[in-house]
């Protein structure tokens, strides 16, 4: 009897144990997602060659803790001959440099022979970022077909772009990771006929030329760089003639003129719907507004800079209460000079730093300079500035940027 006694404890504390991780393992199955359920589906447009409509994409939670995207093409009679998800944290989503997102690294990728007009993918949730730290991100990609031959590249529309000239998007779900995990500056050159754009990651030090666009067989410079993070506008000025460029970064359509500005633009920046710059004919501080077509609406004197002083390069404080100007005073070495746009006075600091140098703040908040080693030379470092003491960090220690020609110009740039 003492036997069987013993086996009863033996085979009840078995059970317990046996319950206990069933529970386990369901929760660990739904990786803290059970709560969304109920949430419903999100359905997306699916849109080829950025802007037709040739079905949908939906995403959803089912019943046995998937998560699921389904491309449905069956009403608009367009068939898919590949298709490539990404779902997983933001941070390990395959970009290039420039954060375009090389879809034939997409870990759910599938090739369809022969064409099918809807496919799904399932991701158990277990292999997903937990739910609240930091969930997801997801990107969905396929190549589509019209039942009359043509062939497109389509993407889901979500509500995040990628940082590139190209054109896709990406959604999140349930996604609180902090953004800004990079600080990314463009800087221009301008080579024979060409505006050469370059994507300078200031959080690794990796330079990458992501846009080169012919401007014309014309001698000059291309100058007065600004950049607008709310709709990835980037701006440009043909120095010789004036001419405002404007062009916008999250599509694949060319640069377009926005008028002509009143002086000539050695240096520009942008701040909450306005373009700043210094006409170098007068040296004046200059602001330029636009109408709902990015074309030039007003342009107004804010400031005449003292005569002593030259520009290279400006940049406004993110909270627009001081415009950064770099340069020099009486001819003598390189100066940050801080222009108080309430108080209208200007203090200056001396930097060690060569003629040239030219300036942008991050997303970071810090002001950043891009300075040649030698004059006139092609190859530069890169440091943030202590506005308030001058005191210059090299970004990367013994990076090195080499590119053709010096930078003509540097901006702020997306946030990554």
């Amino acid at each position: 009897m003492k036997n069987v006694t013993i086996y009863l404890v033996a085979l009840l504390l078995t059970t317990s144990c046996s319950k206990q991780n069933t529970s386990d393992d369901q929760a660990d199955k739904w990786n803290g997602y059970s709560k969304y359920l109920k949430m419903g589906e999100v359905i997306h447009p699916l849109l080829a060659g950025r802007n037709i409509n040739v079905g949908t994409v939906t995403y959803g939670i089912d019943n046995n803790a998937n998560f699921y995207v389904t491309y449905d093409c069956s009403n608009s009679g367009w068939t898919m001959s590949e298709s490539h998800m990404f779902a997983g944290d933001k941070k390990n989503m395959p970009l290039n440099k420039p954060g375009h997102p090389k879809t034939g690294l997409f870990p759910n990728s599938g090739f369809h022979n022969p064409r099918v007009s809807a496919f799904t993918y399932r991701v158990p949730l277990s292999l997903l970022p937990p739910a609240e730290e930091p969930g997801f991100v997801v990107a969905s990609h396929c190549v589509v077909r019209s039942p009359s031959g043509q062939t497109e590249t389509a993407w889901a529309e979500g509500d995040f772009t990628f940082t590139d000239k190209c054109w896709g998007w990406y959604d999140v779900f349930y996604y609180n990771q902090t953004e800004n995990q990079y600080t990314i500056l463009y800087g221009t050159t301008y080579s024979q006929d060409s505006l050469m754009l370059y994507h300078l990651n200031m959080t690794t030090g990796a330079v990458t030329l992501v846009l080169e666009e012919y401007v014309g067989n014309v001698s000059g410079v291309y100058d007065g760089t600004a950049y607008d993070a709310d709709s990835s506008m980037f701006f440009f000025v043909n120095y010789n003639t004036g001419e405002l460029f404007l062009n916008r970064m999250n599509d694949t359509m060319p640069s377009f003129s926005a008028g002509i500005l009143n002086g000539t633009a050695a240096s520009g920046t942008y701040y909450n719907g306005a373009f700043y710059y210094v006409n170098a004919d007068v040296n004046t501080i200059n602001m330029v507004t636009f109408t709902s077509s990015w074309q030039i609406a007003s342009e107004t004197q804010l400031d005449a800079i003292p005569g002593n002083i030259t520009v290279n390069d400006i940049a406004m404080s993110p909270a627009g209460d001081y415009l950064y100007i770099i340069g020099e005073i009486s001819g003598g070495g390189t100066e940050l000079i801080e222009w108080s746009i309430a108080a209208d006075t200007y203090y200056a600091l001396a930097l060690n730093m060569n003629d040239g140098s030219q300036i942008a703040f991050g997303s970071d908040g810090n002001l950043y300079a891009v300075a040649p080693l030698d004059e006139g030379g092609d190859s530069s470092s890169s440091y943030i500035i202590e506005v308030e003491t001058g005191i210059l960090t090299e970004v990367e220690e013994g990076q090195i940027i080499i590119i053709d020609d010096g930078f003509s110009d540097l901006s702020n740039g997306p946030v990554m």
